[in-house]
């Protein structure tokens, strides 16, 4: 259902652009229940008569969308940038975490080895077994 109804406005929108200076378009459901536009009616089926808006114009502008479309555009496209910002900023935080950890296995192991027979030990075996791999 939603599909439909999301194909028919691509399809209306674009009848717009097409029919140009035409009032008027027809729409027909045939026997399939599949919907159909266009100039005339259909001869097989009935077909009902759709008004066409005026004044919805293309802006002008290269992308050929209209003022609204291109705020909205615009708009999706801040947000897409802000999401990367974020990933890129989560992923470098992480990647500093990581390599923090890392340094920490790394004193920790030879802490370890200097610690051999001593009460630290115990300490730095546990960290190692349960924080580094």
């Amino acid at each position: 259902m939603g599909r439909e109804l999301i194909a028919a406005l691509l399809l209306y929108l674009a009848l717009t652009d097409i029919v140009g200076a035409m009032d008027s378009a027809y729409q027909w459901t045939d026997k399939h229940g599949q919907i159909h536009y266009g100039d005339k009616p259909s001869a097989s089926a009935d077909s009902r008569t759709i008004t066409l808006q005026r004044g919805l114009k293309r802006a002008d502008n290269p992308s050929g969308l209209r003022p609204g479309e291109l705020d909205q555009l615009s708009k999706m496209e801040q947000r897409q940038q802000q999401q990367q910002h974020r990933a890129e900023a989560a992923k470098a935080q992480s990647d500093h975490q990581r390599a923090a950890r890392r340094l920490l296995c790394v004193n920790n192991r030879a802490m370890l080895k200097k610690s051999r027979g001593n009460e630290n030990f115990k300490k730095h075996a546990r960290y190692l077994r349960n924080n580094c791999w």
